[in-house]
C-alpha cells in the first residue's frame, strides 16, 4: 500500500530511480557533452591535420560535414529505437560507437578514407546519444521538476558548442591534433562506464514498431537539406550537388510526411502541428540555435582577423560569454513558474533580436569589452526561450513516445545550427565582395581574386603590398564589418518575426500541457 502511494507520488517513477534522477541526469550529461564537444573542436585541428595526412580541400570538408550530416539524418531513426528496443542500449550502443571510433581516429587513423570512416561512425554514435539523454530524462524526472532538468541539459548542449572551440584551441596549443579525439573518446568511455551502472532502462510500455520506411525517407530528406545549406554559401545555390541535395532532400521529407500520415507507428506524428505550442517552439528551438550558431562562427573570425587575437587567446575569451548558461539553467524554472513559458520565451526572443541590432553597430574600432555584453544579452536570450520550448515540445509528446519528441528537439537545433551558418556565411561572402570590389579593382590578377576571396585572404595578401597594404588591409575589414552588420540585421529581423509569431500563437496560460500525456 505505501509502495503503491509513493509510486503515485513521483509520478509514476520507481522510488529507487526517483532518488537518483539528479546523478543520473549528470552522467547523462557527461555522454551529451562528449558528443557534443567533437563537432565544435574539429575545425581548429584542420590545418595541422591537413598537413600530416595531406587531406585535399574536399577530404577536409567532408572529415567535417559528415558528423554533422550523419547526426542530423539518423535522429528521428536513433529516437524510434531507443523507444522500442530500449534507451538505454541505444544510449550504450551509441557511447560505445562514439569512444571506439574517437579512439581509432586519434591513435590510428593515417589516411583521409580511415579518419571520414571514423567521424561517420562517430556521428552514428551521436545519433543515438543525443535524443536518448533527453529521452532518459523526460522519464526519470516529474512534471514538477522536468523543467529543471530540461533546463539543466538545455545548458549543456549549449555550453558544449562552445567549449569545444576552447577546448580544441588549448589542445592544439599545448598537445597536437591526435588530442581533440582522445578528449572525445576518453569522455565517451568514462560515460559509457557510468552510465551502465547508473542509467536506467526504460521503453515504449505499448511495443510500437519501429518505421524503418519512414525512417529512410526522413534520412535522405534531412542529409540532402543540410548538405544544400551548409554548402551552399561557399559553392553557390545552382551549384549541381548543392541543388541535387536541396532538390532530393525536399522531395525526402515531402514523402516522409505523406508517408507518416499512413504509418501505424510514425517517426513524427504529424497531427503533433496541429497543436501550435509544439509547431511554435520547435520554430523557437531553431531560430535559437541559428543564432546562436551564427554568431559563434563569425565571432571567432572577428577576434581574430579584426582585434589580432591569436586563435588560443579567441578561444579562451569565449568562456566568458557562457556564463548565462551555468547561471541561469537552475533559475529558469522559477521565471517560468512566475510569468509562464509564453512570457519566458517571448523575453528570450526579445533579448536575442536586440542583442542582433547592437551586434550590427559594431566596427573596426570595437573592442573585447564592448563587444561582452551584446554576447553576454544574446546567451541569455537563448537560455530564456530554449529551455522553456523545450519542455513545450517535450509535453507535447507521449511519454511512451520520448524519443520522437526527442529526435525533433536535436533535429531542430541541428537545423538551426545549418541555416545560422549557412545565412550568415552567404551574407558575409556576397556582402563582403561587393564591398572590397572598389579596393580590388585597382588591382588584377591573382592580387584581385585574393582579395575578395576571404578576409582572411585579404589580409595575408595585403602584407605584400608595401606602401598600399595598410589601406588595403583597413578596407577588407571594414568590408567584412559590414557585411556582418547586414548579417546581424538580417537575423534581427528574422528572430523578430519569429516573437511576433510566439506572441501571438504560444497558449496563454502559465504552465504549459505538461500534464497532458502524463
Amino acid at each position: 500500500m505505501d509502495s503503491n502511494i509513493a509510486h503515485t507520488d513521483f509520478d509514476g517513477i520507481d522510488p529507487t530511480i526517483y532518488k537518483r534522477r539528479w546523478f543520473i541526469l549528470t552522467t547523462l550529461c557527461l555522454a551529451l557533452l562528449g558528443v557534443m564537444l567533437a563537432n565544435s573542436s574539429i575545425n581548429l585541428a584542420l590545418p595541422l591535420m591537413s598537413v600530416d595526412l595531406g587531406l585535399s580541400q574536399l577530404e577536409q570538408t567532408w572529415i567535417v560535414n559528415i558528423y554533422s550530416l550523419l547526426v542530423a539524418s539518423l535522429l528521428f531513426l536513433a529516437g524510434a529505437c531507443g523507444d522500442r528496443y530500449g534507451r538505454k542500449l541505444a544510449l550504450q550502443i551509441g557511447s560505445l560507437a562514439f569512444a571506439a571510433s574517437a579512439f581509432y581516429a586519434g591513435f590510428l587513423a593515417h589516411s583521409a578514407i580511415e579518419l571520414l570512416i571514423a567521424r561517420g561512425i562517430m556521428g552514428l554514435g551521436s545519433a543515438l546519444v543525443m535524443p536518448t539523454t533527453l529521452s532518459i530524462v523526460n522519464n526519470i524526472f516529474p512534471t514538477k521538476e522536468r523543467v529543471r532538468a530540461i533546463a539543466i541539459w538545455s545548458a549543456i548542449t549549449g555550453i558544449g558548442m562552445m567549449l569545444g572551440g576552447v577546448m580544441g584551441g588549448i589542445l592544439m596549443e599545448y598537445i597536437n591534433w591526435n588530442s581533440i579525439f582522445y578528449l572525445s573518446a576518453a569522455i565517451a568511455a568514462v560515460s559509457f562506464v557510468i552510465n551502465q551502472v547508473i542509467a536506467p532502462e526504460s521503453r515504449d510500455d505499448k511495443g510500437l514498431a519501429v518505421d524503418w520506411i519512414g525512417g529512410v525517407f526522413a534520412a535522405v530528406g534531412i542529409f540532402g537539406l543540410v548538405y544544400g545549406i551548409t554548402e551552399a554559401p561557399s559553392k553557390g545555390i545552382l551549384d549541381g550537388t548543392v541543388l541535387a541535395g536541396l532538390l532530393i532532400g525536399l522531395a525526402s521529407l515531402a514523402v516522409f510526411v505523406l508517408w507518416e500520415r499512413r504509418s501505424a507507428s510514425p517517426l513524427l506524428d504529424m497531427n503533433l502541428f496541429h497543436n501550435r505550442a509544439f509547431s511554435v517552439s520547435s520554430l523557437t528551438l531553431t531560430l535559437a540555435f541559428l543564432a546562436m550558431s551564427a554568431i559563434f562562427f563569425t565571432i571567432s573570425q572577428l577576434q581574430q582577423l579584426i582585434l589580432g587575437m591569436s586563435p588560443l587567446t579567441a578561444s579562451l575569451l569565449m568562456l566568458p560569454i557562457m556564463i548565462p548558461f551555468p547561471v541561469l539553467a537552475p533559475v529558469i524554472p522559477n521565471i517560468v513558474e512566475k510569468i509562464g513559458n509564453r512570457y519566458t520565451i517571448i523575453t528570450g526572443l526579445a533579448l536575442i533580436t536586440v542583442s542582433f541590432l547592437v551586434i550590427s553597430a559594431w566596427t573596426i574600432d570595437t573592442t573585447y569589452l564592448g563587444m561582452l555584453p551584446a554576447m553576454l544579452v544574446m546567451i541569455t536570450g537563448v537560455c530564456l526561450a530554449m529551455t522553456p520550448s523545450t519542455n513545450i515540445l517535450m509535453a507535447s509528446v507521449p511519454k511512451n513516445r520520448s524519443g520522437m519528441g526527442s529526435a525533433m528537439n536535436d533535429t531542430t537545433r541541428e537545423l538551426g545550427c545549418s541555416l545560422g551558418v549557412a545565412l550568415f556565411g552567404a551574407i558575409l561572402s556576397a556582402v563582403y565582395v561587393s564591398n572590397i570590389t572598389e579596393v580590388s579593382g585597382r588591382f588584377s590578377g591573382s592580387i584581385k581574386t585574393s582579395l575578395e576571396t576571404s578576409l582572411a585572404t585579404a589580409l595575408n595578401t595585403a602584407v605584400s603590398l608595401g606602401p598600399d597594404a595598410g589601406t588595403v588591409a583597413e578596407a577588407a575589414q571594414v568590408a567584412w564589418m559590414h557585411a556582418f552588420s547586414i548579417a546581424s540585421l538580417v537575423a534581427a529581423g528574422i528572430v523578430f518575426v519569429t516573437t511576433v509569431i510566439a506572441l501571438m500563437a504560444l497558449p496563454r496560460q502559465k504552465q504549459s500541457e505538461n500534464d497532458k500525456h502524463e
